[in-house]
């Protein structure tokens, strides 16, 4: 079920707030589709893309191909993000080194 950002954007499916450094995966039958980084100098371990829908997401673990994103498409790299960012793509799971984000969520 597809979703604005405007909806997005004011929490209407839900989110969560990470400070550490454990593994979050969104609740049952949603993927994080905004964050918003909320400490500086946050860094992501892992930034999972949700592939399951047959389009291909940045991550921290993107594999370039034609048919996926692209030839030149880059893993999104573990340097630190400014406070004030927003990133957006659908994600399945994240995990910080350090820093903080809000999280917000979309139907699968």
């Amino acid at each position: 079920m597809a979703q604005n950002l405007n909806q997005i954007d004011i929490g209407q499916s839900g989110g969560a707030y990470l400070n550490d450094t454990g593994a979050f995966t969104p609740p049952t039958g949603k993927v994080i589709t905004a964050i918003y980084v909320a400490a500086a100098n946050t860094t992501f371990n892992t930034l999972t893309p949700a592939n399951s829908d047959g389009l291909h997401y940045p991550g921290t673990s993107v594999v370039a191909t034609a048919v996926g994103n692209g030839l030149n498409a880059e893993a999104i790299s573990t340097e630190n993000w400014p406070v004030g960012l927003w990133i957006y793509g659908r994600f399945s799971a994240v995990t910080l080194t350090d820093g903080a984000v809000f999280m917000y969520f979309s139907e699968e």
